[in-house]
């Protein structure tokens, strides 16, 4: 299959390039230069229509400030040029009448400048595509404002939550998330209560990638998403204050403060975030168990949900010399969650009739305390080797998380008329998790020449988890061990990697080739059941990327990389986990990890629009599958390496701006989904279509006023043995910025219709279930923000080590 896609792929970029092969005249050409002279990289030239004001063309400057544009119409202009820390600048209206054009030299001012001139990077694409990822900017985002990440994140391109808080990319899981480059080393519900934690104004933009490079971890089978927070350069004492109101089903609000201060060499920064965030969770479950005896439970729940939660960050950044850079920062999180659960299930045989009265009744009430603590301590230190861009980079980080889920639970079961069946059953769970990580690592970059670069690096981590799961039940007037019910896992993973990448340049073509390996070495023991189960294997994982410049307007790349997912330790657990009396989450000791091979081929049209199409295949897939007992009723969930997954897409990406007035960026992404194997004892073999759809909109209504519209849509779709019902939501913001250039009065209503839902339905073999669930995410919110101190901005020469400290920091 790999090798029919690389044919595939290259016949695409042969019929392509022989297409384009007779090369545009260029018809304008220029330089941008600051006001001293030196030319200025990637600042992105738009080339107007006089009248209307409509972007006609678009391009960048090269390292030596030189833009071209080719196939111009005849007409009337002017060009617009912007670049990040510098005052935007138009030309001259000029008329072009097909005979090429030396533009006069453009110099943009680097004199100090308000965090008003410095918002004209607002302008440009809500997503762009940067070195093969699609790059989320949300800093300004009107609609981020008050969110958490997890919020945020549902704008990303590609990315969906499900109901359970998983986050698919492409409509997979298995994604590596990590922040500021850093991995998280978090899945499923411990990464959701991480990334509620994060205040999602601290966001500025989130990186989606489906393929890596060597030096990335090869971790993510779907893929990997960066989120990377805001820096502050500014000279001086400065700082920032947030407030937040938002009203949902309950009120919620949140508050935060930043702080800056940098003098010549050094920098400290500290910010702190508190969220109070309550919540209404509707769910409705409808399910049949049973062949012979069939009996159907009609679930109704209210889920109410409370989370307050301290972010804090601080640290300080001192460069010791011309060469050498150092940075120190501690990052913490504490949220403290309350979770109350009220249900009411019916019982009885399949109702053949809508009056026809259950035979039993089952009230249930869990009460949930939980404390999630996370504490991370990094040191980075960043050496430049030589003046031609050689640099060393050590990065180590020490994280520990430190959390308690402690639920108390309470069943009364009743018959048809109401009677109770027996006395009430009482039932408690106190689960402390520890998790402590440890991460070194080592990186060297050293351009061999002008058009070659070699990378290499090691890296070290070590996790260990430890899960404490105590289960107890109230019998003759005292609590007790629940036999079988209670667990001690400690899962310990050590991963020892190594890397090296080659880039060239070769007039219109550029490769990159790499390869990674990784030696693991996983301890999964269960105290309680007094069985260990050991692993060690090494593995290669190389990667590729070719890409062919055509011409200005015309960039393809063909990229290929194997990656992997391991098993979350949750899943390696031998034991069960109750969600309610009769449904359960079963471990699987033996669960593999996964290895896929992606593929990606990438069009850029005009420096602007991007159109991808990838595909990726996975063997041995770990796929959630299904069991029933008919005799107890009770269903579970267990994970198993089962089949061959395929999973295929086409991304496109186009932004489009008419004038300073309007922006508009529309992400559509279509997903084929592909599975073969057995599920729940049947054999699947299916495949069927996902379309998402993203449209955000940017309005300048005035120097002062904006406004933002979000238009989020799903498709239904199949998702292995589960019909996924469409859903969309529609979110309208405005943004008023105050005379003072320090104030900005933020208003945004989120899922204004109330449809952003998760409906999911099964009919699979011997299993019939319905899901219908709504997570409370129709609020209107007003976030007010203050900027005090120094908000003027000496812009400097940007030096080669920029890129990794900002990584870092």
């Amino acid at each position: 299959m790999i090798r029919i896609l690389f044919i595939v792929a290259w016949t695409v970029i042969a019929l392509i390039n022989q297409a384009f092969a007779q090369q545009p005249a260029v018809h304008l050409h220029g330089v941008v230069h600051n006001d001293q002279q030196e030319p200025i990289e990637g600042a992105t030239v738009y080339l107007m229509t006089a009248s209307s004001k409509v972007i006609v063309k678009s391009a960048q400057t090269n390292q030596q400030g030189e833009y071209t544009m080719s196939n111009v119409p005849n007409g009337t202009y002017y060009l617009e040029i912007a670049s990040i820390g510098y005052n935007a600048l138009q030309s001259e209206p000029f008329e072009f009448s097909g005979k090429a054009i030396a533009m006069p030299e453009m110099v943009l001012s680097t004199e100090s400048q308000s965090i008003e001139t410095v918002a004209v990077t607002g302008q440009t694409p809500l997503i762009r595509s940067s070195n093969g990822k699609l790059i989320l900017d949300v800093e300004n985002s009107t609609l981020a404002a008050g969110n958490n990440a997890l919020e945020v994140l549902k704008r990303a391109p590609g990315v969906t939550i499900d109901k359970d808080e998983n986050i698919l990319l492409m409509g997979r899981e298995g994604i590596n998330v990590t922040i500021d480059g850093r991995q998280t080393f978090m899945t499923g519900e411990q990464l959701a209560s991480f990334l509620k934690s994060v205040d999602g104004g601290q966001i500025k933009n989130i990186e989606v990638a489906t393929t890596r490079s060597a030096k990335e971890d090869a971790e993510g089978s779907s893929g990997s998403i960066n989120i990377v927070l805001k820096k502050n350069r500014i000279e001086g004492f400065n700082g920032t204050l947030v407030g937040s109101l938002a009203q949902g089903h309950y009120t919620r609000g949140n508050t935060s403060a930043s702080l800056n201060y940098r003098k010549d060499n050094t920098t400290v920064f500290g910010t702190y975030s508190y969220m109070n965030n309550k919540r209404l969770f509707d769910l409705d479950i409808r399910r049949v168990v049973g062949e012979e005896n069939p009996t159907e439970f009609n679930q109704t729940a209210n889920m109410y949900q409370l989370d307050r939660t301290h972010t804090y960050r601080f640290g300080i950044e001192q460069k010791t010399s011309e060469k050498n850079t150092m940075l120190l920062q501690f990052s913490a999180n504490n949220m403290a969650e309350n979770e109350d659960n009220i249900s009411t299930t019916l019982m009885g045989r399949p109702r053949l009739a809508i009056d026809e009265a259950p035979d039993s009744l089952l009230n249930s009430t869990s009460i949930g305390r939980a404390n999630f603590n996370r504490y991370s301590l990094n040191f980075n230190n960043t050496f430049l080797t030589d003046t031609s861009g050689g640099k060393l980079v050590f990065d180590a980080d020490l994280s520990r998380f430190r959390n308690k889920n402690n639920i108390n639970y309470e069943y009364i079961m009743r018959d048809s008329r109401g009677d109770l069946l027996y006395d009430p059953e009482l039932e408690r769970t106190r689960t402390p998790v520890d998790i402590d990580i440890y991460v070194a690592k080592l990186d060297y970059s050293k351009p061999l020449s002008k058009k070659d670069r070699f990378e290499t690096g090691l890296k070290y981590s070590n996790v260990r988890s430890d899960n404490d799961l105590q289960f107890e039940h109230f019998v003759n007037n005292q609590w007790q061990d629940y036999e079988g019910r209670p667990n001690h896992f400690i899962y310990t993973e050590q991963i020892a990697a190594a890397y090296a990448d080659y880039s060239r340049e070769m007039d219109k073509w550029s490769i990159k080739a790499g390869l990674r390996g990784e030696l693991t070495i996983s301890d999964g023991e269960s105290r309680t059941m007094n069985s260990i189960v050991n692993r060690k294997y090494f593995d290669l994982f190389p990667s590729a990327s070719v890409t062919r410049t055509i011409n200005e307007d015309n960039i393809l790349s063909l990229s290929y990389a194997k990656k992997i997912s391991r098993p979350n330790y949750r899943h390696l657990n031998p034991f069960e986990y109750f969600i309610d009396r009769f449904t359960f989450m079963r471990g699987n000791p033996y669960l593999q990890p996964q290895y896929t091979h992606g593929l990606s081929l990438n069009y850029t049209w005009k420096k602007m629009f991007n159109f991808t199409v990838g595909s990726d295949i996975t063997n041995d897939a770990m796929t959630e599958s299904m069991g029933q007992d008919e005799e107890t009723k009770r269903s579970w969930v267990i994970r198993e390496n089962l089949g061959k997954q395929v999973n295929s897409y086409i991304n496109i990406n186009t932004p489009y701006r008419v004038g300073n007035f309007w922006s508009m960026n529309n992400n559509m992404t279509l997903v084929h989904m592909y599975f073969k194997g057995p599920i729940a004892g049947s054999f699947v073999d299916q495949g069927g279509f996902m379309f998402q759809l993203n449209n955000m909109n940017n309005f300048k209504i005035s120097k002062r006023f904006s406004a933002e519209t979000s238009l989020d849509y799903t498709s239904p779709f199949v998702y292995n043995i589960y019909k996924i019902e469409s859903n969309w939501a529609l979110d309208l913001g405005v943004s008023y910025n105050f005379k003072d250039e320090r104030s900005t009065l933020k208003l945004a209503a989120t899922d204004i219709f109330r449809t952003s839902q998760n409906n999911i339905s099964t009919r699979f073999g011997v299993f019939d279930s319905d899901i219908r669930q709504y997570n409370d995410r129709r609020t209107v919110r007003v976030t007010y923000t203050f900027r005090f101190g120094n908000l003027k901005q000496n812009i400097r020469k940007s030096d080669s080590s920029n890129d990794e400290r900002n990584r870092a920091q």
